[in-house]
């Protein structure tokens, strides 16, 4: 494609850069200029002797880090994240392979990267590094601009829940609704917001065990992450952390998500949900903050169970 293509690509990764009401981001980790085969038609990214590159690669922006998450490898013993400035070098150092590489051995498909600048725009590839040696194809590149979180965003996210009716406190299956209220006048970005449900009985269990209902910009763009604590708490065990990716869009300012099912199937059951720490028998949508919310990597809402307890 040519010089042609490679404008297009500085152009659509220009449009990465547009901001509109106030300091909120319109894609600050889009792969609008991969997704749209242009990079991939100017770079060869295929090595036939290689191991196939990671995929789901997916970057997410906080402020002054950036939280990398791919799929895991099979086989893969650890990866390399290697990272390239887009203002500077556009996609043509990845063509000349002019990343630098920022850590290597890492051993969970996750990394954050904490030496970045706010409003910078930073490119990333990963490789996965197998027992024989052999370093798989780079991955497609993601992009991830930290931005500083804004004091209006911060005091302005609200959580409002309610528990299922589906099942009672005597179940294996917990059924929370959550509705996430932007009360701010800048739209906030979704992908920048986490969320933290404490429960027992959290152990051993994946994504498997996760679905979503009534989800209106599409339950495919939710993404359930099991974290089990290391120790046991009267309350928790382990928490359930729901994250969202750039395509779930915006909370517009003064806007909400709608209310949000979400229902865990428990690998055991009779434990009572009523002893979990972010549990409320409520069937009505109520402000609670036992379930916490995080807005660029801060707590912005709830509290968390004392785990020194």
């Amino acid at each position: 494609m040519g010089n042609t293509s490679k404008k297009a690509s500085l152009i659509l990764a220009a449009t990465i850069l547009g901001t509109t009401a106030g300091s909120f981001l319109v894609v600050p980790n889009v792969h609008a200029a991969i997704e749209s085969n242009v990079v991939k038609n100017d770079i060869n990214w295929d090595t036939p002797s290689a191991p196939a590159a990671p995929s789901q690669v997916n970057a997410r922006a906080g402020s002054e880090q950036v939280v990398l998450t791919w799929a895991p490898v099979d086989n893969a013993k650890s990866y390399n994240v290697r990272r390239y400035n887009v203002m500077n070098n556009t996609y043509d150092s990845v063509k000349a392979n002019e990343t630098t590489v920022l850590t290597t051995g890492v051993t969970d498909a996750v990394y954050t990267d904490t030496s970045v600048t706010n409003g910078q725009i930073y490119g990333y590839v990963v490789n996965a590094v197998y027992g024989d040696g052999q370093i798989s194809q780079l991955s497609m590149p993601v992009i991830a601009t930290p931005m500083e979180m804004s004091g209006n965003v911060k005091d302005s996210i609200v959580l409002q829940y309610k528990s299922g009716t589906t099942a009672g406190t005597d179940s294996n299956i917990i059924q929370p609704t959550f509705n996430i209220m932007n009360t701010s006048g800048t739209p906030v970005n979704l992908s920048d917001i986490r969320v933290r449900y404490y429960f027992n009985g959290g152990k051993d269990l994946t994504a498997k065990n996760f679905s979503a209902t009534n989800v209106s910009f599409g339950s495919r763009n939710i993404e359930p992450n099991f974290v089990s604590l290391e120790k046991t708490y009267a309350q928790a065990d382990s928490y359930i952390e729901l994250l969202f990716n750039a395509e779930a869009g915006i909370i517009r300012a003064g806007g909400e998500t709608g209310p949000m099912t979400f229902t865990i199937q428990k690998n055991q059951s009779g434990s009572s949900q009523a002893n979990d720490y972010s549990y409320k028998d409520t069937s009505e949508l109520t402000e609670w903050n036992k379930v916490a919310v995080y807005y660029q990597g801060d707590l912005v809402w709830g509290t968390e169970p004392d785990l020194n307890n």
